[in-house]
């Protein structure tokens, strides 16, 4: 057993939805490689309705959800680089700090110097409208994010397919498909049209 500066073991549960069964297959797996060197991750299966409770509540050790990632959806919603709102799941306490809301559901709890670092640089991106200046401080807070590892990302998706009919003109060979896109909107679907 590996042991945490107090002298006790390392242990912790990581809540994932019950419906989310890839994520509780590749936990198991993890919790295998964990566990091979110390560490004793317990994987808990719940409702959604359950983990978000806990999760909104600061009551969790970690939890298991899907996430966007790359330079389209990081400047929209940061969430999983920097305690920016209550979908930060690694750190709600933090979040509430920056986010200052009348009616806290968690105790707001003062974030380390890495962390308020990310948050000053994501008010001045959000106080400009020079795009290369965002590019930049986003470029900044990312790398903070990298250095810190507030989130850990195990697989990304496969490639996604659509299906287009040879008569359906002006609809582009790919596209992103992210939460904040929203896919397909911003290709303008209303500008597809079929031949006759």
């Amino acid at each position: 057993m590996r042991l945490g500066p107090d002298g006790k073991p390392i242990a912790f549960q990581v809540e994932v939805n019950a419906t989310a069964k890839e994520s509780i297959d590749a936990l198991n797996l993890i919790k295998g490689s964990w566990q091979k060197v110390g560490v004793d991750l317990q994987v808990k299966v719940e409702d959604r309705a359950l983990l978000y409770t806990r999760k909104n509540a600061n009551e969790h050790d970690a939890v298991v959800w899907g996430g966007g990632g790359g330079q389209l959806d990081a400047i929209l919603d940061p969430r999983h680089y920097f305690p920016y709102s209550d979908e930060s799941n690694f750190a709600q306490a933090w979040s509430v700090w920056f986010a200052r809301p009348a009616n806290p559901r968690v105790e707001p709890e003062e974030p380390p110097p890495a962390a308020k670092q990310q948050m000053d640089l994501y008010r001045q991106l959000e106080a400009t409208g020079d795009t290369g200046r965002q590019y930049e401080l986003m470029e900044r807070l990312l790398r903070i994010a990298q250095e810190e590892f507030w989130c850990i990302g195990t697989t990304l998706p496969t490639n996604g397919y659509g299906i287009v009919k040879n008569t359906m003109k002006n609809v582009p060979r790919t596209m992103p498909g992210a939460w904040q896109y929203p896919t397909p909107g911003p290709t303008n679907p209303q500008q597809y049209f079929f031949e006759r």
